[in-house]
């Protein structure tokens, strides 16, 4: 397959597919978690702790993993790391300690770095002029993993048990394994010899591009806002004026995995010389929606309309990012890629807590508060760098 014709429409397709895959690894078990606390008998800051490793493994691998794909054929590692994801997913299966299942829990977390290894793959092998329209419909895999694996998890926790679910996905991972190893064509882009050289130059990288800087903080700013209104969606929903019960809160991503498809415009304009201005206006709809919240929340429509906003919002903004940092050299997309997610999720861990916080101490208007004036502020460093 000739580079110009890689990747096919098909092919794409199938790829966005195995990024939405990848990512939902991240978040079964917290839809899951009360089962799995029922299950071995502990507390839920102990069952807690179990997101928290996944989520730390996760990071690590997105800064010591992922650039290992300046190094070595991308295809070879994103289908190892489905592999060795689905023998974590199994191996927490087997284990009746809570301990070793949080070993296995970070050791699935550290694996699960498929779709960022896939999608610097991608961007480096297609044709240069469609990078961003190519890496936005993979960026949609990865944005609606993100949701899918919140409400399919509710919804087949309803019927399996959080083993069964496990092992379903296992099987799926490998199937798609195989299938990308059949597939997709070999890496070609040129690579780096040293291991320890590519990570030396990771902060060289941030000092040197200011594309990197600049993506790096539009995407936290993002995520955590982004997270300061989804975690504690929950208790808004299920307090009052709402009261609704645990299904309602989790079919509510489906508003969200709306939002993410309205946006699919958004990797076209990531090709374009003037990219930057359009992260503003990603970032001033995030803005508004949370303005929009303060007045609105108590209202379902309203939320409603909040709830699809900002998803627009959120995913133009990470597909914008990554659009713009694969217009850079092929050579380096793994690294810019890590540096980027590592930024990114440094932003949700944030946001996660924040919005948290303020949700327990002020209310809605206190996480409507921070997350303006995070938005707000990630709008005035585009201004002032212009």
């Amino acid at each position: 397959m000739k580079k110009s014709e890689f990747p096919t429409n098909r092919i794409l397709w199938f790829l966005t597919f195995v990024c939405a895959l990848a990512v939902a690894n991240l978040y079964y078990d917290q839809v899951l978690l009360t089962k799995i606390i029922i299950k071995f008998n502990v507390s839920a800051a102990q069952g807690g702790a179990l997101i928290t490793v996944i989520q730390v493994g996760y990071t690590l691998g997105l800064l010591l993993i992922v650039p290992l794909g300046d190094k070595f054929d991308r295809k070879k590692l994103v289908v190892a790391s489905m592999c060795l994801a689905a023998g974590w997913l199994v191996a927490m299966t087997l284990t009746n300690s809570f301990f070793i299942l949080k070993i296995f829990g970070f050791l699935l977390g550290l694996s699960t770095v498929s779709a960022q290894l896939l999608i610097p793959f991608v961007a480096a092998n297609a044709n240069k002029s469609n990078t961003g329209e190519v890496t936005g419909k993979l960026l949609l895999g990865v944005f609606l993993g993100v949701l899918i694996g919140r409400v399919l998890g509710g919804w087949l926790g309803q019927i399996f048990s959080w083993r069964i679910i496990h092992w379903m996905v296992s099987l799926l991972l490998i199937i798609c394994a195989i299938l990308v190893s059949v597939i997709v064509p070999i890496d070609k882009t040129e690579k780096q010899k040293s291991y320890a050289q590519i990570l030396k130059s990771l902060p060289q990288l941030i000092r040197k591009e200011f594309v990197v800087r600049e993506t790096m903080i539009f995407g936290a700013a993002a995520f955590a806002a982004f997270n300061i209104f989804w975690v504690p969606l929950t208790f808004i929903l299920t307090n009052s004026p709402y009261h609704f019960d645990s299904g309602v809160v989790g079919t509510f991503g489906l508003i969200g995995i709306a939002g993410a498809f309205a946006a699919g415009f958004s990797g076209r304009l990531a090709d374009r010389p003037n990219s930057k201005k359009w992260n503003i206006v990603a970032l001033g709809v995030m803005l508004f929606s949370f303005i929009l919240l303060k007045f609105t929340w108590s209202n379902l429509f309203g939320l409603i309309i909040v709830t699809f906003l900002l998803d627009i919002g959120s995913r133009m903004n990470m597909t914008l990012n990554q659009g713009r940092i694969y217009h850079l050299a092929p050579k380096l997309h793994s690294r810019l890629n890590s540096l980027y997610m590592v930024s990114y999720y440094f932003g949700g861990s944030l946001g996660s807590w924040l919005g948290s916080f303020a949700y327990q101490n002020w209310g809605v208007m206190g996480l409507t508060a921070i997350a303006t004036v995070i938005l707000a502020l990630s709008i005035l460093y585009a201004f002032l760098k212009k």
